[in-house]
């Protein structure tokens, strides 16, 4: 599948934080009272969002740079790169896509684009310890566990590869 990237609009994170994900995927859902918010993040140019579409145009999934991705602590003020030039980047695809192998191919389009906008030295991301589905694709894309950081009672894997 061929992915295209534009700078996230209004109108495209409307439509991801509505995005309802089953079973114990549900935790990437957004509750009604955040969605404003979760909006908000995704339109802040500081760290910056994008939209994801396939090649009939449809949106898919989104990409996320910069310490708005990150999980733990206290982020301050948005921005692209933390304080060790690593580029953090998050992400998360439609919820009726999910599982159909679609994975690896959309995380290496989105590392791709990173690399030639950003020019990172090396990528990090978080990711929920139980989501094996999402891990084994990050490892496959080349990733690999390089802490354990809690949010509350979550625990997330941070994993990392050279650019």
């Amino acid at each position: 599948m061929n992915f295209t990237f534009s700078l996230m609009s209004e109108a495209d994170a409307e439509t991801i934080a509505a995005w309802e994900y089953e079973g114990p995927y549900r935790v990437y859902s957004a509750d009604q009272e955040s969605r404003e918010a979760v909006k908000q993040e995704m339109l802040d140019r500081r760290s910056p969002h994008f939209a994801v579409r396939n090649e009939t145009g449809d949106l898919v999934g989104f990409f996320a740079f910069g310490t708005s991705a990150e999980v733990g602590g206290e982020r301050g003020t948005p921005s692209l790169f933390g304080l060790d030039g690593c580029l953090t980047v998050g992400l998360g695809m439609d919820p009726h896509l999910t599982g159909k192998g679609l994975g690896l191919s959309f995380v290496e389009a989105g590392l791709a684009l990173a690399r030639k906008a950003y020019t990172p030295m090396s990528f990090r991301l978080f990711v929920l310890a139980w989501n094996k589905r999402a891990i084994r694709v990050y490892e496959r894309a080349g990733f690999e566990l390089v802490g354990t950081v809690f949010q509350g009672e979550e625990e997330f894997w941070e994993m990392s590869r050279s650019a």
